[in-house]
């Protein structure tokens, strides 16, 4: 990993379906117009078959998802206001994500303490590209196990913005460098990590992500 991963909450329809209601009170009275952002900075990054700490103490909860592979366009420039018909030009491909996180109260403010923690961010390998074409990415089913038994499973239908909107939106006001990354989003229902846990992540064609719960501080 050598760029920058950037994360989005509220990409769920069940995320929206949940908080809804507080979205209408103050001080906010609206649904979120834009996308709502945040970053998984490079200590949280680990890949397939390294291990999750859990901090002592803490509820630790699993975000199965996609992540997308920032590339550059033909001609290698890099990606600055693309427009959504543009956006596939710069995307160099797709790979399971775990956008593993503590409990959250509120999703316009994602919090540092919760999302930023080592080894947060478990990111498997690239898919071949013949099969993360758009069709894919759009109908795909995205497979939770904790220790070989399915837990969770939801569908990219059900995102609120396709892949390459969030590319086009973030690009409107940021440079993306080829290597950087962009997580689509996980549902509001989360599966909770504990200790000594293989959580394994599945979809049809993709190298699964694979990683082991660890005590923070402790041995597995």
């Amino acid at each position: 990993m050598k760029g920058t991963v950037f994360a989005v909450a509220l990409n769920h329809n069940s995320q929206l379906d949940f908080w809804r209601k507080a979205f209408h009170e103050a001080p906010y009275n609206t649904l979120p117009q834009t996308p709502v952002w945040f970053i998984k900075p490079r200590n949280t990054v680990i890949t397939s078959g390294d291990v999750i700490p859990h901090p002592i103490g803490e509820t630790v909860q699993s975000g199965a998802t996609l992540a997308l592979f920032i590339g550059t366009d033909k001609t290698g420039k890099a990606a600055r206001k693309v427009s959504v018909k543009d956006a596939d030009q710069y995307i160099a491909g797709y790979a399971l994500a775990n956008e593993v996180s503590l409990p959250e109260t509120s999703f316009y403010r994602p919090a540092i303490k919760a999302k930023c923690r080592d080894g947060f961010c478990p990111i498997g390998q690239m898919a071949d590209v013949q099969i993360a074409d758009v069709k894919t990415i759009s109908s795909l089913d995205i497979i939770t196990e904790i220790n070989g038994q399915e837990v969770d499973r939801w569908s990219t239908q059900d995102l609120v913005r396709s892949a390459p909107e969030l590319l086009s939106a973030l690009s409107d006001f940021t440079t993306l460098n080829e290597g950087d990354v962009i997580l689509l989003g996980t549902p509001h229902q989360r599966v909770t990590l504990h200790p000594n846990d293989t959580v394994t992540i599945r979809a049809d064609g993709f190298p699964i992500l694979q990683n082991t719960v660890v005590l923070a501080g402790g041995q597995a």
